[in-house]
């Protein structure tokens, strides 16, 4: 099931030759300023009861909309959960997000290497309530309503594969998601070609959501499942590009447009 959605995709070789005229001397022209600032990576994200994709009293509601779908924040497209989607994981950042109190908006308040964060933690500009970081106020006291947080956030950038249409994505997984990242990371360290491990966008994987509870509630997660090795050089080698994208710093993820919540 698909919301309406604008989406850049290739055009197909009879597209091309259906063209009334050749553009091929202006490929790339009006795009000269752009810089990693200019474009927005959208987030693979799992929608929540609580979405406003979900909540028809909200801006951003979308019909389609279903708790437990995958949603793409910059096309709009929507995946089944139980079908889920096909994802080529290029890339691996843990970063530590401030966000403002609950009830603020969320508002992002600034991104930490963990070595960042364990020097705040020793010179206590931030302190651990119940396994939660806070920022105490200026006399070193928490309130866990008022106080921003600090939540660690493991990002995994990658592809996703929907037909002919490739996108580039980032997951941000938090909180009770944790151990999904860590699943998912020693799945593609266990994977081996002749005993060395393959770059990680050889990989495909599917993802798709779960139902999931504990004692503070219930939501939607992710599950990882591997679907064997690539099988287009075309596909592979988009994987290295971004990969290489990201790690030269040329991908930048505003976390301000993601959600503050935890799952």
């Amino acid at each position: 099931m698909m919301a309406k959605k604008t989406q850049v995709t290739k055009a197909t070789k009879a597209e091309i030759e259906e063209l009334p005229f050749d553009m091929s001397a202006d490929m790339g022209a009006g795009m000269e300023g752009a810089d990693s600032d200019s474009f927005a990576i959208p987030f693979l994200v799992v929608l929540q009861k609580m979405s406003p994709q979900c909540d028809e009293g909200q801006p951003g509601y979308l019909e389609d909309a279903k708790p437990g779908m995958l949603f793409n924040t910059v096309t709009g497209e929507l995946y089944d959960g139980k079908e889920g989607v096909l994802f080529l994981p290029c890339a691996f950042q843990r970063r530590y997000i401030l966000w403002g109190p609950r009830g603020s908006g969320n508002s992002f308040m600034g991104e930490y290497l963990p070595s960042e964060v364990e020097e705040m933690k020793r010179d206590g500009r931030l302190k651990e309530v119940e396994g939660r970081l806070y920022a105490p106020d200026e006399r070193g006291e928490v309130n866990e309503k008022r106080s921003p947080r600090m939540v660690d956030t493991r990002s995994h950038f990658g592809l996703v594969v929907n037909g002919s249409n490739v996108t580039p994505v980032v997951m941000p997984l938090r909180s009770t998601q944790i151990k999904k990242s860590k699943q998912l990371m020693s799945m593609l360290q266990g994977v081996k070609i002749n005993g060395k491990t393959p770059p990680t966008w050889a990989n495909q994987i599917r993802i798709t959501t779960v139902a999931e509870a504990n004692d503070e509630g219930s939501w939607h997660g992710v599950r990882f499942q591997p679907e064997g090795f690539v099988q287009s050089r075309e596909l592979y080698e988009a994987g290295r590009e971004f990969y290489k994208a990201i790690t030269k710093g040329e991908v930048k993820v505003d976390y301000a447009k993601s959600d503050g919540e935890e799952t």
